[in-house]
């Protein structure tokens, strides 16, 4: 495949470094590359859990904030950006096209760099995959596929390619080659072209990636499958260093790459870019030693603590001597490194480096207005497809009970009804509509009753059973309504199981539910009284959730995220 050469300058600032650089540094050239994978159509991450993870807009402020310190900023995907992991729906397939075209115009807004071709993309066909991709392995049309090439990012010549997930080459109309054929090719090429680091793009899993890894030889592999909540720490193969972003956003990776000049002016020369670590991989290393240090501590005091014999000696214990001695030598090494750490990171004193970091997109960094209200036009545009093709739920069957709506129920439970608008689940649904998702399939159906059921609610058609009212714990009420209440059976549930509750609160939507606790919410005077009295005194739902949104804050503020590059900055 032929290598094509592009300019990409990164943005200089007037008074954007906060620190001035010495002579040696000022020659030194640096860029910053974001790297994602496997957003899978992740527009923006439920908002429901305690720290919700993710957000394009979030993502295109972090890398305008990079760039406002003065650095050279470009970003890149490893596959499966635009569409979700499993089948897509007929009904939610048009807001899923329009969720993979905005999320490519705003990675091209952004300053993409290349992406890979996973094969969650091609789920609509190469006709719906933007922007042009970078396959290496693949003989597709031009437009769709474009060739490696060469970027000089802030002094710095990047060459940047990408094998593409071998099974989406009958979804493309394409022919799949060897991967490792393919990109140790175009690797050779790129060098061959000027490239002083190459980067490759792999949407493959991490066992394929290695494999890549040791045939080619490229300097940074990004892996693209199977990420999962991405690689904490790179994996060094040979002279490569693989990195994995979390997936949908949720962590998105930062290398911060440094090619040293040397007192001569001349790049140095090194074989492969050191791992240098960083304060990210401080506090992580620090985190590590914490909980080792306690299970040591744990372990010594079983070891040593163990009965004797009657009538024998410490000796005749039974205790290992020489293992609890290896025991406490690696305590007290663990605690000399925790000593070590203390020491405020610096970068090596000589050789080209790599910083990588994984940054949580959480609530704390801040959102790129611009996009949040391209985001907003968007929702709109969804709605407005989904509710061009919705349909009524299914009409009540004869004989059936079918969903009658609170109101009936409040006309003889007022008390009942005054304590569940006091309930979180009474709210439900103006959350919804205060985010602009009321006609967004992800969405509504926690957040109505009966959604999807005979003589229930759908899309559009909502009217009396909006928010998680009676019906939605209790079952469709209009026989109970029509015997008032004095049919035999009781024609509604009394005693909810926790099975009723589980399909909303999931550890996706919901991550601190426990049934209990959560109980204890919703059940109470007039509504539940005995209920309430058994579950006693306790934690509930949203002590849960209070402190589950303290620890997100916490981490947040401290975690550094909203400048995870600050171990490179100029000095």
């Amino acid at each position: 495949m032929a290598i094509a050469t592009a300019i990409l300058l990164g943005p200089v600032i007037p008074g954007a470094a906060a620190v001035r650089p010495s002579a040696t540094a000022q020659r030194d050239r640096r860029v910053t590359l974001f790297y994602t994978a496997e957003v899978h159509g992740a527009v923006e991450p439920c908002g429901c859990t305690s720290d919700p993870l993710g957000d394009v807009s979030r993502l295109a402020a972090l890398v305008a904030d990079a760039r406002r310190t003065g650095a050279s900023v470009a970003l890149v995907d490893a596959g499966g950006l635009l569409y979700p992991d499993g089948a897509v729906s007929a009904k939610e397939r048009q807001a899923a096209d329009l969720r993979a075209e905005f999320l490519a115009v705003e990675y091209e807004r952004i300053g993409l760099l290349g992406a890979a071709l996973g094969e969650t993309d091609a789920i609509a066909g190469a006709p719906h995959v933007h922007p042009p991709r970078l396959a290496s392995n693949l003989d597709a049309p031009a437009g769709f596929i474009r060739p490696p090439r060469v970027e000089k990012l802030g002094g710095m010549a990047i060459g940047v390619l990408g094998i593409a997930d071998p099974a989406v080459a009958s979804a493309v109309g394409s022919k799949a080659r060897d991967p490792s054929e393919a990109a140790k090719r175009d690797v050779q090429t790129l060098r061959r072209a000027g490239a002083e680091v190459v980067v490759l793009l792999a949407a493959v899993d991490k066992s394929a990636a290695r494999k890549l890894a040791r045939d080619a030889g490229p300097d940074i592999l990004v892996v693209g499958k199977r990420v999962g909540a991405g690689m904490a720490r790179p994996e060094r193969i040979g002279r490569t260093l693989l990195v994995a972003s979390g997936e949908e956003m949720q962590r998105v990776g930062r290398l911060d790459i440094v090619l040293r000049t040397n007192p001569t002016g001349a790049t140095e020369a090194t074989t492969e870019l050191q791992d240098a670590g960083g304060p990210a991989a401080t506090r992580l290393r620090q985190e590590e030693i914490g909980r080792d240090l306690e299970r040591l501590r744990v372990g010594l005091l079983q070891w040593t603590r163990k009965p004797q014999p009657q009538g024998g000696s410490s000796a005749d214990d039974g205790t290992d001597r020489a293992f609890v001695a290896a025991k406490e030598r690696e305590r007290a090494e663990l605690e000399a490194e925790r000593v070590r750490l203390e020491i405020p990171w610096t970068p090596p004193a000589t050789g080209n480096y790599v910083v990588n970091s994984l940054v949580p997109l959480r609530r704390s960094l801040r959102r790129d207005l611009q996009v949040v209200a391209a985001m907003k036009k968007l929702d709109q545009r969804i709605a407005a497809v989904n509710l061009k093709h919705a349909t009524p739920p299914a009409p009540p069957e004869p004989g059936r009970p079918f969903y009658v709506g609170m109101d009936k129920c409040a006309s003889c439970h007022a008390s009942a009804n005054a304590f569940w608008k006091r309930t979180v689940h009474a709210h439900a649904w103006k959350t919804l509509v205060e985010g602009g998702k009321q006609a967004d399939y992800k969405c509504i159906g926690c957040h109505v009753t009966a959604f999807g059921e005979v003589g229930g609610a759908s899309l559009g058609f909502t009217k009396k059973l909006e928010s998680v009212q009676c019906e939605t714990c209790h079952g469709p009420g209009s026989a109970h309504v029509a015997g008032e209440g004095n049919e035999q059976p009781l024609a509604v549930k009394r005693d909810v199981r926790e099975s009723t509750c589980i399909g909303c609160h999931t550890e996706q939507h919901s991550d601190t539910f426990q049934f209990e606790p959560y109980l204890r919410d919703i059940v109470g005077p007039g509504h539940g009284q005995k209920r309430r009295e058994k579950l006693g005194t306790g934690v509930t739902g949203h002590d849960l959730r209070s402190a589950a949104l303290a620890k997100a804050k916490i981490a947040g503020g401290s975690s550094g995220a909203a400048d995870p590059g600050g171990a490179v900055k100029k000095m």
